[in-house]
């Protein structure tokens, strides 16, 4: 009897401890919000693939993905960030860091914890800008993915009419004449136009001119990023010159009435020799008709990648993307810091470049030869080493939508649908365009 009660004693004990321990367990479990942006074309099944190894080796985390649209996301953000209810973890456009934090929303990364990652060092340099305002040191952010632009050429129309594309990217005196004597070739039978850019129905206007006016020497902004420079000298010279190319019908005039992803798709179907994009539609140039892509076009058979024409001051092209910051507000940051750390390692970044066909920010990464082994990646990869980012101010989301409207509205005199195109009516509509945004520059001050 007495053993009896013994062995209940102990299997009473156990039960307890048993108890305890799922007690723990449950306590142990953390659960982290993150809201991305739709990148892919399936985003939220992405998300889980690129989480699963991570949550395989972290069982008692849960991750809730919430999915925004990049139009309405600066909206829902600043919300978030006003009212400190947002996730644990967000991506946000390397454009927007700066007034994230600027409103105290963010949790600032120790250097610490920037060594873990490698720090600066470890990443494109032209990214890592956008980690922190320009006038602080402080980082919010670590940098994600990466876009850039740069050319891409049809080799068979450039072979047709007898044009050395290293020739023709060498610079905007030569770049000009190569479309000239391509406008108009028939290949295969079809009439194909030198160039193909959007006009002022795209939401990416401000970066389509980027860098030209970098390579003009001029900027978006003065110096000291108080002052609007869209109408500088330098600017508007670098305007004129990729404006001319649609005045003398080297862009056809329809172009303008159209987006990137028209534009791009244009390209795929043999209308333009030179479009100037991302590395993005790879993916399409990559992937079988029976899968929804191009590998079969007569496009995806004849193209490479060059860089923007050299300027009088450079040959610069845009980098940007997208960081992933922590919310001060969050109850989980350690936990958050930990996602964070493996959504911008190394291995996780190579499997989100290959599902996205975005450039990983880090160098490791970026140059890994699981992606270097396509020809083309190699390509756009070996193109962009001049990339530049923007100014981090913390106005620059208001200003980029002053640029964008009234730049827009340029295309209109260009186009020849909104008074007689002159370098006059342009220099007059960007000292308009300049004014509006010093007005926003002013308040956000």
């Amino acid at each position: 009897m007495m053993m009896k009660l013994f062995n209940t004693s102990r299997l009473a004990q156990l039960l307890i401890t048993m108890a305890l321990g799922v007690t723990a367990h449950t306590v142990a479990a953390a659960e982290l919000n993150i809201w991305v942006m739709a990148t892919t074309e399936q985003q939220q099944q992405d998300m889980k693939d690129l989480l699963r190894p991570y949550l395989t080796k972290n069982p008692n985390l849960r991750v809730n993905v919430t999915v925004l649209q990049w139009e309405s996301a600066w909206t829902k953000i600043t919300a978030a960030a006003a009212s400190g209810q947002g996730p644990d973890l967000l991506e946000l456009g390397t454009t927007w860091v700066a007034a994230i934090s600027s409103m105290g929303a963010l949790e600032a990364i120790s250097p610490q914890q920037q060594n873990e990652l490698g720090g600066a060092k470890a990443f494109f340099p032209a990214v890592w800008s956008s980690t922190h305002r320009y006038d602080e040191t402080k980082i919010y952010a670590i940098p994600w993915y990466a876009e850039a632009r740069a050319a891409y050429y049809r080799t068979d129309v450039f072979k047709a009419a007898g044009i050395n594309p290293r020739d023709a990217f060498a610079n905007w005196g030569s770049f000009k004449q190569a479309m000239q004597k391509i406008n108009g070739q028939v290949i295969n039978g079809k009439k194909i136009a030198a160039l193909g850019y959007p006009g002022k129905n795209d939401l990416n206007v401000v970066h389509n001119l980027a860098p030209w006016i970098w390579n003009a020497g001029g900027d978006l902004l003065s110096a000291d990023k108080k002052k609007s420079a869209i109408n500088s000298p330098e600017a508007l010279q670098a305007i004129n010159y990729y404006t001319s190319f649609a005045v003398e019908g080297l862009v056809p005039k329809a172009a303008l009435e159209k987006d990137a992803v028209q534009i791009e798709s244009d390209f795929f179907n043999g209308q333009y020799a030179v479009i100037f994009t991302g590395p993005w539609i790879l993916k399409p140039l990559s992937t079988p008709k029976s899968k929804g892509g191009q590998l079969e076009s007569v496009t995806a058979k004849n193209f490479s990648i060059a860089p923007y024409p050299a300027g009088l001051k450079g040959q610069q092209t845009l980098f940007a993307g997208s960081d992933l910051a922590i919310m001060k507000s969050s109850k989980n940051k350690e936990e958050a810091w930990k996602l964070l750390t493996y959504l911008v390692g190394r291995e996780a970044q190579v499997s989100y470049a290959k599902m996205s066909w975005m450039l990983p920010t880090r160098l490791d990464a970026a140059y890994d030869p699981s992606l270097m082994s396509n020809v083309h990646y190699a390509e756009f990869v070996g193109q962009i080493k001049n990339g530049r980012h923007y100014p981090t101010i913390p106005g620059w989301g208001p200003l980029e939508s002053v640029y964008l409207k009234n730049i827009g509205s340029m295309f209109d005199i260009v186009a020849g649908v909104k008074g007689t195109y002159s370098p006059l009516a342009i220099k007059k509509a960007l000292d308009a365009t300049a004014n509006e945004a010093n007005e926003v520059l002013a308040e956000s001050q």
